[in-house]
């Protein structure tokens, strides 16, 4: 734990993950987080064309169904593991979560985690 009473980050975890970790965990409080497959699921049937975060330890059956979904403004595999993503959002084990909202789909973007800007609500400068 650090000062704030937080669990400090993982050694070996880059810049760009501990920030999108953050960003997950505050839409996850705001209520804007799929968490899971099942959730993943209904909020890609539902047409909100969410960012699919999912652990790059995830089996291979579940990466294939994860990134066979769609309409999807992005995937991202090779971020985050099943531990971190639990750990930091607050579940026993977790391989995948989704975001549809476009102020933390922008903020992923600006992180780098979400290549492509149309994916990010055509974010321009």
């Amino acid at each position: 734990m650090n000062a704030a009473g937080r669990a400090a980050p993982t050694a070996g975890w880059s810049t760009a993950a501990e920030h999108a970790l953050a960003l997950l965990g505050l839409a996850r409080r705001a209520g804007r987080l799929a968490l899971g497959a099942t959730a993943v699921q209904k909020m890609v049937s539902s047409g909100a064309r969410p960012v699919i975060i999912m652990a790059c330890d995830a089996s291979a059956p579940q990466r294939r169904r994860w990134s066979r979904l769609q309409p999807v403004r992005g995937i991202v595999g090779d971020l985050l593991t099943r531990g971190e993503l639990a750990a930091r959002l607050g579940r026993a084990d977790l391989a995948v979560v989704a975001v549809a909202d476009k102020s933390f789909v922008r903020g992923l973007f600006e992180l780098g985690v979400v290549a492509d800007p149309a994916a990010a609500g055509a974010v321009r400068s």
